[in-house]
């Protein structure tokens, strides 16, 4: 099992529209319906603006793929609406203690 946790610094208006995506048709119910997916949580940050989604994935190159189909899919282009900052990514395994 593989665990992603990704930050978005979002601004404002930005962090709205994600959470709106998130509900959408084309949103989380797509990641939850891709190859290797487990669990996805969309939590929000105390100042309002920042995203994090907390995810746990079959393999690393289960992710991987996913994320290529984002990017070829236009995703990259509203993350750049929704961001006043870069995001960052961390693939975490799970120690067993």
């Amino acid at each position: 099992m593989t665990y992603v946790i990704v930050k978005c610094p979002c601004h404002e208006e930005g962090a709205s529209k994600f959470i709106d995506w998130a509900h959408g048709d084309d949103g989380l119910s797509v990641t939850r319906s891709y190859k290797g997916f487990k669990h996805i949580e969309l939590l929000v940050g105390e100042d309002n603006k920042t995203i994090w989604l907390y995810e746990q994935w079959e393999t690393k190159e289960d992710h991987q793929a996913y994320l290529n189909f984002r990017i070829e899919n236009g995703f990259e282009a509203f993350m750049g609406e929704v961001l006043e900052d870069e995001f960052s990514l961390s693939y975490l395994s799970n120690s067993g203690a």
